[in-house]
């Protein structure tokens, strides 16, 4: 026995844009907006520097550090504060001019993108219930339906 598949308007139009919302996002998400699910840095080596000038926590300067990369001296920002000079730490060293703490490079165990593409397809069906519902509150003071 075949139903007729008759859907009242309101409901046809939230079921598109709920749709049209679900795709955007992961069309979004795939293009590279939030594509990269994974937070861990790549090609970082570690190295025990010296804190050549220090800088505390209230200035708007970066501490500098001296370390051995490749057989060689080398200077660099530390993209840190509150050391002071002569202090040994150990950093993360990419490709860049400024080196990390290896402690601030240790990542984290929760990435939060795929919750935001979630949550991006909510508001868009969210969005679509709103615009319903301001549709309806317009024809409701014109005197329609």
């Amino acid at each position: 026995m075949r139903f007729p598949l008759n859907l009242p308007e309101p409901v046809v139009k939230s079921a598109v844009a709920a749709t049209v919302s679900i795709v955007l996002a992961l069309a979004f998400a795939l293009a590279g907006g939030l594509g990269q699910w994974s937070s861990a840095a790549s090609g970082l080596s570690s190295a025990s520097a010296t804190v050549v000038a220090g800088a505390s926590c209230s200035s708007a300067g970066p501490e500098r550090v001296r370390f051995t990369q490749g057989g060689g001296p080398r200077e660099a920002l530390l993209d840190a504060c509150g050391h002071a000079e002569g202090e040994v730490v150990d950093i993360s060293v990419g490709d860049g001019e400024v080196v990390h703490l290896v402690s601030a490079n240790t990542g984290t165990t929760f990435d939060a993108r795929p919750v935001g593409v979630v949550l991006m397809i909510f508001a868009g069906i969210a969005g679509a219930g709103m615009v319903e519902l301001w549709q309806r509150s317009g024809r409701a003071r014109r005197g329609g339906r």
